[in-house]
């Protein structure tokens, strides 16, 4: 019942909030459907302050990518390119539900398409 729940909701998160963005590995791209999304990260530092580090997320069906996301590949979306990275050795994606339907890959903004 569950699973059949989630199913419904990605499809409709798909239908409704994604976005058209080409993933990127080296010179090859795909184009892939995401919903945009964030993650925020905290971390204390050597000083003992505690740091916010907020990534912009891409929500991408598992079935779009055929690989695993890993650093220093691109995401690029309206106009602008994401590395794929995560802050304070954090994994870079992860799962976005418990049935492996959707990867929540971690990037931040580093400039616009040239």
């Amino acid at each position: 019942m569950i699973r059949t729940g989630i199913d419904a909701l990605r499809a409709a998160q798909l239908d409704v909030l994604s976005v058209d963005a080409t993933y990127r590995r080296g010179t090859e791209g795909r184009r892939v459907k995401a919903v945009v999304g964030r993650t925020v990260f905290r971390s204390m530092n050597e000083y003992g302050a505690w740091v916010r580090t907020e990534t912009r997320d891409f929500i991408i069906p598992a079935g779009q990518l055929d690989l695993e996301p890993r650093t220093g590949d691109e995401v690029v979306f309206d106009g602008g390119v994401y590395e794929v990275l995560a802050p304070y050795n954090e994994p870079v994606w992860r799962w976005s539900d418990p049935y492996r339907k959707a990867m929540r890959v971690h990037t931040k903004y580093t400039g616009d398409e040239a």
